[in-house]
């Protein structure tokens, strides 16, 4: 008898306990993981050892072209050089955010071919897939007379810079005025280069007969990469 009130007496503890929104505490632990991911670089540059080339030509009457100047004349002047040096953390490695080509004293006909390399100073594969190309003509005072814009149908980077004669952005023969012919050569675009790998990329132009003397023609070229696995999402 004496066990049924004790039983009794329990449950009712339990009920009135419950009734006040209390409840039994309980022992509890845990264990964490901690992850540490370490990112890679996507760090395309120019190379840090070897300096660009610039190299002059003219076209004898075969169509051929000859190295150097016609009859050896030192007239115009073409250079090459990188600037705005870049690092990579995870590679240890250097190069330059920038090629600068300047061409002094050009004319109808001359032709200047400008020789570089890409490198990968990374930790990813990257697909160089392409080129932005814009341009301004200015005079001898500095000023920009007309923006140049970059014509390639085919797109395979063998093109051209017109003059932007009535400012509407887009090539018009009727109007504008062809200036210079350009060339981005390589063995084929898209062009791969896996981390610490240089390739050659060659830059040629070919001043028309209407580039106008005592102008200076100024030429920007970004060159577009991206990661090895995203080239899908960019490049048709």
């Amino acid at each position: 008898m004496e066990n049924k009130k004790i039983g009794a007496i329990a449950l009712l503890i339990a009920i009135t306990l419950s009734a006040f929104g209390l409840v039994y505490a309980h022992w509890s632990d845990m264990v964490t993981i901690d992850g540490v991911i370490e990112m890679g670089s996507l760090t395309l540059s120019w190379d840090w050892v070897e300096p660009p080339l610039c190299y002059e030509f003219w076209m004898d009457e075969n169509g051929q072209l000859q190295p150097g100047e016609f009859e050896g004349k030192l007239v115009g002047e073409c250079t090459a050089e990188f600037v705005d040096e870049i690092y990579d953390i995870h590679s240890d490695k250097y190069g330059y955010k920038k090629l600068i080509i300047s061409v002094t004293n050009a004319y109808p006909q001359y032709y200047v071919f400008t020789t570089a390399k890409l490198h990968n100073i990374g930790t990813i594969p990257i697909f160089v897939y392409g080129f932005e190309i814009t341009g301004e003509k200015k005079d001898s005072a500095g000023n920009v007379v007309y923006d140049l814009l970059w014509y390639d149908p085919d797109g395979d980077w063998a093109g051209e810079l017109w003059e932007d004669v009535d400012g509407d952005g887009t090539v018009d023969p009727a109007v504008d005025i062809l200036v210079i012919n350009l060339l981005i050569q390589n063995a084929q675009w898209p062009l791969q280069i896996d981390p610490c790998n240089k390739e050659k990329i060659e830059v040629d132009m070919d001043f028309k007969q209407e580039a106008e003397e005592c102008h200076h023609y100024s030429i920007y070229i970004t060159v577009l990469g991206v990661q090895w696995n995203k080239l899908d999402e960019v490049y048709p």
